[in-house]
């Protein structure tokens, strides 16, 4: 099979690791919340902290993986998190208490979603991709999604007929026999040395040490109005199970809702992949930053499940555009031969964004209701907009087989 063909095997590929490791880690989170909730009897706030630490520490380990994964193939990196992934399920399925559950998503959690979620995937996609890169990332990013649409629903019928304890149980062999052998065939075949664009032309592009990505507007202007919309989405996503309750929502719907927001991710994902490649960046994040903005103001007060459901839509959408957005902002301003590193170093400024949850579950412990946190998060939004105006514009050089510039 030719390069040209193979990279689509890639984007399937990614779809099932980022399936696998966000549908057990994140989304299925808010279902396993509330028996944690009941069982333990401790504050929401204490509970949002056990996934905020998770996100926390996958971004400080971001920044020294993806510079590992610039230098060595990928296949060991995935395999090494499938491992982790289910040893810790194991070890938090015995847990007699929050603390130690939150010991398992402090350490062997996070460093599983640093090896084989979003950085990994963008990685292997933008390796493999130069034109196309847009819709390519944006299919690949389907794939936490749809670990969004089969995982609570999937953990949500476990939980009714196992409980908790054996639902991770089960978690573990599901992974572990999705992602090992998968991983094992398909990354034995490397991505093309240099990149091939549409008409013969390769991709010359500089490597970019720590200092320059650091200092350069092209980082730090979409990691910091990024961080702001992850804010706001995981206040909302890793809350939804207990809020979903105060609705008056049931277990099962509570999946559905779930669902509901990962659908609309799916589609978010899609959509701004599809059209990255041809308009302004910065009109992505506006779209993005005007959905997160009116599901901040729907969600006010005392919502009733047409407004958590129209909630859920709008920061679904918005959500969903986030991914595409790193790939593209970064991929097409850095260039393939930095983008892990560039992108482990996002990752750990979107470790800013693991404080939502927590934030929102203090709020209502507090308020009784989660108002504060939402007007904090859309007082954000606008500025964040503001600033994009001076992201600057892509760079990388483009060289035909003549050493022309095109």
């Amino acid at each position: 099979m030719t390069d040209a063909r193979y990279r689509w095997v890639i984007v399937a590929y990614t779809l099932v690791i980022q399936a696998v490791c966000i549908g057990v880690l994140i989304y299925s989170f808010a279902l396993f919340a509330v028996p944690w909730l009941d069982i333990f009897a401790v504050p929401r706030a204490e509970v949002m902290l056990t996934i905020s630490v998770t996100q926390v520490v996958a971004g400080l380990t971001s920044p020294s993986i993806g510079k590992l994964m610039d230098r060595y193939p990928l296949r060991r990196f995935v395999l090494t998190g499938v491992v982790l992934l289910a040893a810790g399920l194991l070890l938090a399925s015995f847990a007699q208490a929050l603390w130690q559950i939150q010991l398992v998503y402090a350490t062997l959690f996070p460093v599983s979603l640093t090896l084989m979620s979003t950085l990994a995937s963008q990685t292997l996609v933008t390796r493999w991709f130069v034109d196309k890169r847009g819709m390519a990332i944006g299919i690949s990013a389907t794939g936490t999604n749809i670990g969004g649409i089969v995982f609570p629903l999937l953990v949500a019928s476990w939980l009714v007929a196992m409980g908790w304890r054996e639902t991770m149980l089960w978690l573990a062999l599901v992974a572990v026999l999705l992602v090992g052998p998968l991983t094992w065939l398909v990354l034995r075949r490397e991505p093309p040395a240099r990149p091939v664009v549409s008409g013969g032309a390769e991709v010359v592009e500089r490597h970019w040490n720590t200092v320059e990505i650091l200092r350069s507007p092209m980082f730090w202007i979409p990691s910091v109005c990024l961080v702001v919309l992850n804010l706001a989405f995981g206040a909302l996503q890793f809350n939804l199970g207990a809020f979903g309750r105060d609705v008056g929502f049931a277990g099962g719907d509570i999946a559905s809702l779930i669902a509901l927001n990962a659908i609309c991710m799916i589609l978010g994902k899609f959509s701004f992949g599809a059209i990255g490649d041809k308009v302004d960046h910065r009109l992505l994040y506006w779209i993005a930053a005007a959905f997160m903005g009116l599901a901040m103001v729907v969600l006010q007060g005392e919502p009733s499940a047409r407004q958590l459901i129209a909630g859920v839509v709008l920061v679904g959408l918005s959500g969903g555009g986030m991914l595409p957005m790193f790939g593209l902002m970064y991929g097409s301003r850095f260039g393939v031969g930095s983008f892990a590193r560039v992108m482990g170093f996002a990752m750990l400024a979107m470790t800013v964004g693991a404080l939502g949850p927590m934030v929102a579950g203090w709020a209502y412990d507090i308020t009784g209701s989660y108002d504060l946190a939402f007007q904090s998060f859309l007082a954000l939004i606008v500025p964040a907009a503001v600033l994009m105006f001076w992201l600057p514009a892509e760079p990388v050089m483009r060289l035909d087989r003549a050493g022309q510039t095109v």
